[in-house]
């Protein structure tokens, strides 16, 4: 009888082993397929981030080129109003400045900040005049 009795439990410890080791493998398996979505999507993560900062970039660089846009429309407004009142003023904006100079500042602006928060408006302000003397030359030789 004791002899049954080990084998019967013999035998029920040998089932519940092949039923933990196959929750493990299982287990197991559902791990390993998770760490390699989790690596997909860390990969996807840091090329959204990629083109994240490549965009705010952009923005701000479009950002600036608008305000120097404007400077330069306002600055020719306040050209065309002169000269329509008969008044040849000289202003001081207009001068145009050395041609290498212009162009070095707008490659400076574009690549400022590669991580920064979005808001240029307080950029531009401390850029309005070297921006303003550099930028009527080039629309007044287009």
């Amino acid at each position: 009888q004791e002899m049954e009795k080990m084998t019967k439990k013999i035998k029920k410890l040998e089932k519940e082993t092949i039923i933990w080791r196959t929750k493990w493998e299982n287990n197991n398996k559902a791990l390993l397929q998770m760490a390699e979505e989790k690596t997909v999507r860390d990969k996807e993560y840091k090329a959204f981030q990629i083109k994240l900062d490549r965009l705010e970039k952009l923005c701000r660089a479009l950002q600036t080129e608008r305000n120097e846009l404007n400077e330069r429309v306002e600055v020719l407004k306040e050209q065309v109003s002169g000269r329509a009142a008969g008044e040849d003023l000289a202003l001081p904006a207009t001068q145009p400045c050395p041609g290498p100079e212009a162009p070095k500042e707008l490659n400076t602006a574009s690549r400022s900040a590669p991580g920064g928060p979005l808001d240029a408006a307080p950029r531009p302000a401390k850029e309005k005049p070297a921006r303003s003397a550099g930028a009527v030359p080039g629309i007044e030789s287009v």
